[in-house]
């Protein structure tokens, strides 16, 4: 009887999410990272009760973050998905279809980022989500259009005044489980999952990731393609070739079409052999 009690308290606690960007909100130098993310769970224990949880650390360039591949393995090690994206909206409003309030999403990033995906956020609290949000504290910051009531800064959360805070109230370290997206090492910007840890990095090193990254850039800001001024040439041999395809396959759309001058873009044609294989 004790037993089904006990099961049946676990299965009445909220389910939580945390999209932690790790690229703008990065592990300092001489941090262990499993304390960090004991101390994120902390944070998230303060403000609600919760049983599963599920952390996904997302960022671009992300084998270039303090700490670098050693810092995501561990991250990787105690089952914190990895997402290399540019924008996780999708990755919120996904997990909240699956998962009906009361729950609790914890989102850390950069203040304007999250600036940005307020309207997001606020809509989530209105339909009874607990929204909790961590940013770098800035000096100037431009303020939300409306006040988060679960807030706190990056720097707050990594010092000790949390942990002093905890002692009054009792929190529990819970697994992490993979159930943000369908994949625990995934690549948006290449429409690419890894099937380990060592696949997803080596996909992040990679000239393929690379050129979609600029191509990602060259499409955002209408870039002019044609221009090879524009293009990002001597990196490697093996990016100059694709950035030369691109180029020249740009070209000879402008010249069918009877026009001169740049109109920037273009997409490219390119096909990644990981990309290949997911498809």
């Amino acid at each position: 009887m004790a037993t089904q009690e006990h099961h049946r308290g676990e299965e009445e606690l909220e389910k939580a999410l945390v999209v932690w960007n790790i690229s703008n909100c990065p592990i300092p130098d001489g941090y262990d990272p499993f304390m960090v993310v004991q101390r994120i769970q902390t944070a998230l224990g303060l403000v609600r009760r919760y049983g599963e949880i599920s952390m996904t650390a997302i960022g671009n360039n992300l084998t270039q973050i303090p700490g670098g591949e050693d810092v995501l393995g561990k991250l990787s090690s105690v089952g914190i998905s990895l997402k290399s994206t540019h924008n996780y909206q999708m990755d919120l409003t996904l997990w909240a279809r699956r998962n009906r309030p009361p729950a609790t999403m914890m989102v850390i990033d950069g203040h304007e980022q999250l600036r940005c995906l307020a309207p997001a956020l606020y809509d989530l609290e209105d339909v009874g989500y607990t929204i909790l949000i961590a940013y770098p504290q800035r000096h100037l910051a431009t303020p939300f259009p409306r006040t988060f009531t679960n807030q706190l800064y990056w720097d707050a959360l990594l010092s000790y005044k949390l942990e002093e805070a905890a002692t009054t109230t009792t929190t529990t370290t819970r697994s992490l489980v993979n159930k943000c997206n369908d994949y625990p090492w995934s690549c948006s910007v290449c429409f690419v999952a890894a099937p380990s840890f060592e696949d997803f990095t080596t996909h992040l090193k990679s000239v393929e990731h690379e050129f979609r990254e600029w191509d990602r850039h060259a499409s955002k800001y209408s870039l002019d393609r044609t221009n090879r001024n524009n293009l990002p040439f001597g990196r490697s041999q093996e990016l100059d070739l694709l950035l030369s395809q691109d180029m020249l396959r740009c070209q000879e759309i402008l010249s069918q079409k009877g026009r001169r001058g740049g109109g920037g873009g273009f997409r490219p044609q390119f096909r990644s052999n990981s990309q290949s294989k997911a498809s």
